[in-house]
């Protein structure tokens, strides 16, 4: 159930340097995704030139399967997918007899960043996604699409490594004001949270991390070890089959919603994983009701990974929440953050 208001307040401890450290550290993931937003969008519209997909179009007008067979380019899902994205953005119109057309009056235009409140290295995560694109016509299987959690997880460790990850942490860590002796559980912990918030509790408390991928929790116990830290406990599996035991202060979910099999079962499981008055963070780089971004740009880059799922919006998450029938209360930390206090 939701509390009265239905938000909470920021930590009454929090001085004004503190608060406004945190709205910084907010204010620029925020604007770090709806920058990119409007760079992903020229960047799509160029790879429908570069692959001819534009030009198939003005010249045959044909349907969508009619264009897969013009094109031949072998992964045919992967058109398919460019296409349907582009419909989206209005890109291109269907007309009434489901041929495709260009929609002529579309315009893109570009601007310089405000670069005191940009986190650089997000943009050139999505330069490296983006240059996938062309491997992805001939297969999703390409080994030169670099983006499989266990094949490659040197490359998520340095995408889990960038300022942008380190921001995200950083304001998790600052609005919950983690300490020593809290428990902490990570859903999607990945090589890089488990130190970091794993020294936040040490040495009282106690923190799991629970991730897919065997390589990065191998490379996170490393690190562990190598710092002398004893609190951490790091489980390889899917969250969705672990036991909720009613026991930790906070359940951490840092963009790793998008890539559950089941929001129902991952929020029923995070929840009752909390003890009364314990908090669940739930931080996605976007929620699908934000007006400056768009979902399905993000989605098509995100897709090459074949365990990404779909970006979720707070209304279903908070839908979602009110089946479970356990009583919390909630505050939106930003446009892309939920804090849910079980009460």
């Amino acid at each position: 159930m939701i509390s009265e208001n239905g938000i909470l307040k920021y930590n009454s401890n929090f001085s004004e340097a503190d608060l406004s450290s945190l709205n910084k550290k907010i204010d620029s993931l925020n604007y770090t995704v709806e920058y990119i937003n409007n760079e992903l969008m020229g960047i799509f519209f160029r790879q429908g030139l570069k692959f001819g997909i534009f030009k198939a179009i003005e010249d045959y007008r044909p349907s969508i399967s009619e264009l897969m067979a013009i094109l031949g380019y072998p992964n045919k899902e992967f058109v398919e997918k460019y296409v349907k994205t582009a419909l989206s953005l209005n890109l291109l119109e269907l007309n009434e007899e489901k041929k495709l057309e260009l929609n002529s009056e579309y315009k893109y235009s570009t601007i310089h960043p405000e670069y005191n409140r940009i986190i650089s290295d997000h943009v050139s995560r999505y330069d490296f996604m983006a240059g996938l694109v062309q491997y992805a016509f001939i297969g999703y299987n390409h080994p030169e699409i670099l983006l499989n959690f266990k094949k490659d997880a040197d490359i998520w460790d340095m995408m889990l490594n960038t300022n942008y990850m380190k921001t995200c942490r950083e304001a998790v860590f600052e609005y919950l004001g983690i300490k020593n002796g809290d428990s902490v559980l990570e859903v999607g912990c990945g090589s890089r949270s488990p130190l970091y918030f794993a020294s936040k509790v040490a040495p009282n408390g106690e923190y799991t991390g629970v991730d897919i991928s065997k390589k990065l929790i191998r490379v996170a116990e490393g690190r562990l070890k190598r710092s002398g830290i004893q609190c951490a406990t790091l489980k390889s599996m899917d969250f969705s089959e672990t036991i909720s035991k009613y026991k930790h202060d906070y359940v951490l979910c840092i963009h790793t919603l998008s890539y559950a099999n089941s929001l129902k079962v991952f929020l029923k499981k995070m929840m009752e994983s909390l003890k009364k008055g314990g908090k669940l963070v739930i931080m996605e780089e976007l929620f699908t009701e934000n007006i400056n971004t768009n979902a399905e740009l993000f989605e098509f880059y995100n897709h090459l990974n074949k365990r990404f799922k779909n970006y979720v919006s707070r209304t279903e998450i908070l839908k979602e929440l009110e089946l479970l029938e356990i009583d919390y209360k909630y505050e939106l930390l930003g446009k892309n953050c939920i804090v849910v206090e079980r009460i």
